[in-house]
């Protein structure tokens, strides 16, 4: 008989593979935790592409041009063409191929207002007062050249525009804290089952040596992205934080093994939460995720 551990992660990861999210925030594959980050950022059950899609239209007029960087295959991007066809959406990444792919299934699909365009979101070269938002879902992390990221979305923003952004803020390099080392090895010890053990049964700071191997940009300088967005110009008028400083190094790589069929499991999740709300509270961890706006200053 297959071990529990094995079922929950075979039938989860093959029932719900989603391909846009990256080996290190999988964590949000889970409805679970994508309920809780809904409910610490809105304070009910929204989709957070559904957030992005109302704020746009709040914040950008029919016809205008909306950039997100870092598309990949423009998974998020195609789903928010589709809520706002009035807008028009262009996508830029690095990888050609990808980009190419992309391409294909927007045409299959029949997408017609969004564009992707080959860049490097490290030597933007915006046209000047081009676009009515900057998207960063996720993909704002990955920029090393931060300050002269801003100073290219000033430039590309028309005035009073804005950035919207749900990223990754915590420890550059997923160098975790000591607290987020002491905490979630505990929770791992005292909270989840073994049988969830299947990657790792303490939390550790993953060497950068590895990092830099498998992927360089991971998290470059994600700690210093509001700092050093307030510096490049824009107001940084709303930033939400959705916490996931002890849930995301002790779930990242092995999230599959939870079941949400699974009571037993989902008690476990439940668990984490408390935890995790307990330490945000006390003041013992930080959000390691956020959403944010940032307005362009005239």
């Amino acid at each position: 008989m297959a071990d529990p551990a094995d079922r929950a992660r075979t039938h989860w990861n093959q029932a719900h593979a989603q391909p846009e999210l990256e080996a290190h925030d999988n964590i949000f594959s889970h409805p679970l935790i994508q309920a809780y980050a809904s409910m610490r950022a809105f304070g009910g059950l929204y989709g957070q592409l559904d957030a992005v899609a109302v704020a746009l239209r709040e914040r950008t007029q029919p016809g205008e041009e909306v950039l997100s960087i870092g598309c990949g295959r423009a998974v998020k991007e195609r789903v928010l063409a589709k809520l706002l066809p009035d807008r028009r959406f262009v996508g830029i990444d690095i990888a050609d191929e990808i980009l190419e792919l992309a391409r294909q299934e927007l045409a299959a699909e029949g997408i017609a207002n969004l564009r992707l365009e080959l860049g490097d979101f490290n030597r933007l070269q915006l046209g000047k007062a081009r676009f009515g938002a900057v998207l960063g879902l996720g993909a704002i992390h990955h920029v090393e050249a931060l300050e002269d990221f801003w100073a290219q979305c000033r430039i590309g923003l028309r005035p009073g525009a804005s950035i919207l952004a749900q990223e990754y803020v915590g420890p550059d390099r997923f160098q975790w804290t000591d607290a987020q080392l002491r905490e979630g090895s505990r929770v791992l010890r005292d909270v989840v089952p073994e049988e969830h053990h299947v990657h790792h049964g303490t939390v550790e700071r993953i060497p950068v040596a590895h990092m830099l191997a498998t992927d360089p940009s991971e998290a470059v300088r994600s700690s210093a992205i509001l700092a050093t967005c307030r510096a490049g110009g824009f107001d940084v008028t709303a930033v939400v934080g959705i916490g996931c400083a002890l849930l995301q190094p002790v779930l990242m790589h092995q999230v599959g093994t939870f079941d949400p069929a699974n009571w037993q499991h989902n008690l476990v999740l439940a668990r984490l939460f408390a935890e995790e709300d307990r330490l945000l509270h006390e003041s013992v961890l930080g959000h390691d995720f956020a959403m944010f706006v940032a307005v362009r200053k005239d």
